[in-house]
């Protein structure tokens, strides 16, 4: 099985700035609530949007096992990358809340390694599922463009 690192990285990317983009906005006050409950509700999307931008991606015609290993590491980068974010956002936060510095990059080093391993893990699982939907998609494309 062959993977295009290239397009894992683009996948995993948009996916992630997405995320992010997500993230800043329930920052803000008024929105915070709203916009995280349909995080929460629809934050599996984003990593199956990964799997599914690697199949976009990836050049030539891919195995379906192929396109799921790719949309899972797609999947499982974007969950990192956000992961990362979530920790930095921690950290610039608990500064502001004037914690003491142990107490700040305690909570900072928690939040960091506890949104990797979650929002990394959920991505992989994700990411697959997207990398079977481009799998599926391209299938019935070429099914309906055959009749």
């Amino acid at each position: 099985m062959k993977i295009d690192f290239s397009s894992v990285m683009k996948a995993g990317g948009a996916a992630a700035a997405v995320a992010i983009v997500i993230g800043i906005i329930s920052r803000i006050p008024f929105l915070g609530g709203i916009v995280f409950l349909c995080f929460c509700i629809g934050g599996f999307l984003i990593p199956v949007g990964a799997g599914i931008l690697y199949g976009y991606f990836s050049p030539g015609k891919e195995e379906i096992g192929e396109s799921a290993l790719g949309g899972m590491v797609a999947g499982g980068v974007s969950g990192i990358l956000y992961g990362i974010f979530q920790g930095l956002t921690a950290l610039i936060f608990s500064i502001f809340d004037g914690g003491g510095v142990v107490d700040v990059l305690a909570a900072s080093a928690i939040t960091t390694v506890g949104s990797m391993c979650g929002f990394g893990i959920a991505g992989l699982i994700f990411g697959a599922i997207g990398g079977l939907g481009w799998q599926l998609i391209q299938q019935r494309r070429g099914a309906s463009a055959s009749v």
